[in-house]
């Protein structure tokens, strides 16, 4: 993912399988994207000191020992206001998305996205925007027969009627990008068209490129 070279993400996590298993699945997928991981604030405190400037996102777990994620995220940006910091979080706190914003985070990942939905936000992050989402929204958005989110939300758009370029404006991505989404939509669903695609999704029919 081009919008990832060179961006620099610190995970704070004290789960040793998921952290590392984490940083596995992104340097596979995205092997631009710069990725370290600790388990502390204090380990996350010693990196960022050490590294400067060099580190782009903190992105915090909610879960962590002693104070959770979002008083940790507080006291970095303290000590290190240029720092953007986000949330990671297993919990179905229907509310921490909105607490999050207000805290001043950047962004909020429910732990029920896939890797590929990370990514895409991650750059977000890394093109200056924010991406906050509740863990209902993107559980649905991305089990929906295997589709991430934004498959899912190309796919809304397309049982809308919009053309690829239409979505690529609305969504402010490549025309390509589109194409090369709906490919792995039709391959994931089984579809051979996009009218096919969206009869799968519950929509109608949709309009041409």
């Amino acid at each position: 993912m081009s919008d990832l070279a060179g961006f620099s993400v610190l995970l704070v996590d004290d789960h040793p399988l998921f952290r590392e298993g984490l940083m596995l699945a992104l340097a596979q997928r995205s092997p631009a994207l710069h990725c370290h991981a600790v388990a502390s604030l204090q380990e996350a405190l010693q990196h960022v000191a050490a590294s400067g400037t060099s580190v782009d996102l903190v992105l915090f777990d909610y879960r962590l020992p002693g104070e959770d994620g979002l008083a940790c995220a507080r006291k970095l940006r303290l000590r290190f206001p240029q720092i953007a910091c986000a949330l990671m979080s297993g919990s179905d706190d229907a509310s921490l998305p909105t607490r999050v914003r207000e805290a001043g985070l950047v962004g909020y990942f429910p732990k029920t996205l896939d890797v590929d939905a990370l990514l895409e936000g991650l750059a977000c992050l890394a093109r200056g925007e924010t991406f906050y989402t509740s863990g209902f929204a993107a559980l649905s958005a991305s089990s929906h027969e295997g589709l991430t989110p934004r498959q899912h939300e190309i796919l809304r758009r397309v049982a809308d009627g919009a053309t690829n370029k239409e979505i690529a404006q609305l969504l402010q991505i490549a025309p390509h990008t589109v194409k090369n989404h709906l490919a792995q939509i039709f391959d994931r669903l089984g579809a051979s068209n996009r009218a096919q695609a969206v009869s799968m999704l519950g929509g109608g029919t949709s309009g041409g490129e």
